[in-house]
């Protein structure tokens, strides 16, 4: 009977040392798997934004190679890492536009530029943009790129004011060589009109306020620009070396006199000019409610 207490007495031992070293091995087993998945993400992709100072943030993005060619990925990659930068910077989602004052110069990417940037002007604006790495590797069996880029946000200060709107249109969108361009503008305060005319290779031409045109515009009352009892017209023309182009004009109302230093050479319109980063960073520093502004598009064809 001693025998036989003393074998159960040892069975029972090993079973709870066998359960302690399970349990044991159990918890060294999940404090490892929680150590190492964490790790496992990051070495993937790196999705932190970092701030860098003075507004100026390193943020990375990636995008798959399928359908589309790795520049068409390389160039969405760079407005993913763009919009989260902004977004970052603002706290408001941007969603579905670059914001860029450094998107590509070509007839499809200046449209998708501006397609949204009037509704989110107040958000911010990739003032520079330096790319730090731009890679091709192999996620999950998928071709991707992926971008890091140290850019530098602008944002105006202020809110907009609910009371001062524009209306604004062209006379037409699609132009051949040489017709005239004529701009509707209706704000709904009294207001300086500043007319800019975008060209795809981010130059930008001054063409109100002129010498021949006051640019005072009265609360909801329509203003034109030419008007037909102005003794000038404005021509499109082509860039040269381009048989088609997408360029703008940009439209800003503003409740006191803007006045843009750096309209200091004159360009092949006869217009005074400027670059389209400068006009940039210094719009941000007005305040949101002194002004608004419309982006209207349109498309150039050689005759």
């Amino acid at each position: 009977m001693k025998k036989i207490t003393i074998f159960i007495v040892i069975m029972i031992s090993i079973i709870i040392i066998s359960c302690n070293t399970e349990s044991v091995k159990d918890e060294s087993n999940s404090k490892t798997q929680s150590n190492v998945e964490p790790k496992i993400i990051k070495q993937k992709v790196d999705n932190k934004i970092y701030n860098l100072g003075d507004n100026w943030y390193k943020v990375t993005a990636q995008t798959q190679i399928v359908n589309i060619t790795p520049k068409e990925a390389e160039q969405k990659a760079i407005n993913e890492a763009r919009i989260k930068a902004i977004e970052y910077a603002s706290g408001v989602e941007v969603n579905s536009s670059t914001l860029s004052i450094q998107s590509k110069s070509s007839f499809n990417s200046l449209e998708d530029y501006f397609s949204q940037i009037n509704s989110l002007i107040s958000r911010g604006f990739i003032l520079e943009q330096e790319i730090l790495s731009n890679i091709t590797k192999t996620d999950n069996n998928i071709l991707t790129q992926e971008i890091t880029l140290k850019v530098k946000v602008g944002k105006q200060l202020g809110k907009k004011d609910p009371y001062f709107n524009l209306d604004a249109k062209l006379n037409k969108e699609h132009f051949t060589e040489g017709e005239k361009l004529q701009v509707t503008i209706k704000p709904s305060k009294d207001c300086y009109l500043t007319l800019l005319s975008v060209y795809s290779n981010e130059t930008v031409g001054l063409l109100l306020p002129n010498q021949l045109k006051d640019n005072f515009a009265k609360e909801n009352e329509v203003y034109q620009f030419p008007d037909t009892k102005d003794n000038f017209s404005i021509g499109v023309s082509l860039l040269p070396n381009k048989s088609k182009d997408s360029e703008l004009i940009m439209v800003i109302a503003s409740k006191q006199k803007i006045n843009f230093s750096s309209f200091d050479k004159i360009s092949s319109y006869n217009t005074l000019e400027s670059s389209l980063r400068t006009i940039m960073q210094q719009l941000v520093k007005i305040p949101r409610e002194e002004i608004e502004t419309a982006f209207l598009q349109y498309h150039i064809y050689k005759k």
